[in-house]
């Protein structure tokens, strides 16, 4: 089994179960990612307000989008306040019309080198790499 993998992110991680060891990378280099913070069970039909934060990795994060309907269709948010660096999370929102409904809310980063978030989850010791944006989605009831 190896001590660790290159999942298709490029970045490497520590399979569930192995050990630590010097060849492995610090968690500084965590990949690109991002969630939605806001709102997180229900709210009232009408213009909606999606919050999240995101963050870049090891680069400086270049767009965040956001999905209603679980990644099928995407709009991009407006990033809030300033950009503190690379090693920054930022925030983001997107306004979005809601009717009654159920929806799943789903965000997706970029880093300005073009890698963006995945779809689906790596497994990893400890998680600190998991970065697949289906898990991270949240069931939205509006009424």
């Amino acid at each position: 089994m190896p001590r660790s993998r290159l999942p298709a992110s490029g970045y490497r991680v520590r399979d569930l179960g192995v050990e630590g060891a010097p060849d492995q990378p610090s968690m500084w280099e965590m990949p690109v990612k991002s969630w939605i913070t806001s709102p997180l069970q229900s709210a009232v039909a009408g213009r909606t307000l999606i919050y999240g934060v995101a963050f870049g990795g090891v680069h400086a994060l270049s767009k965040v989008e956001v999905s209603v309907d679980g990644g099928e269709r995407w709009a991009e948010a407006r990033l809030l306040g300033p950009d503190l660096g690379r090693f920054a999370w930022r925030p983001f929102v997107l306004a979005a019309e809601l009717a009654t409904g159920e929806y799943r809310l789903v965000s997706r980063a970029t880093d300005d080198q073009g890698q963006v978030q995945p779809r689906d989850r790596v497994d990893n010791e400890r998680g600190y790499g998991h970065n697949g944006w289906q898990d991270h989605g949240v069931t939205l009831t509006v009424a």
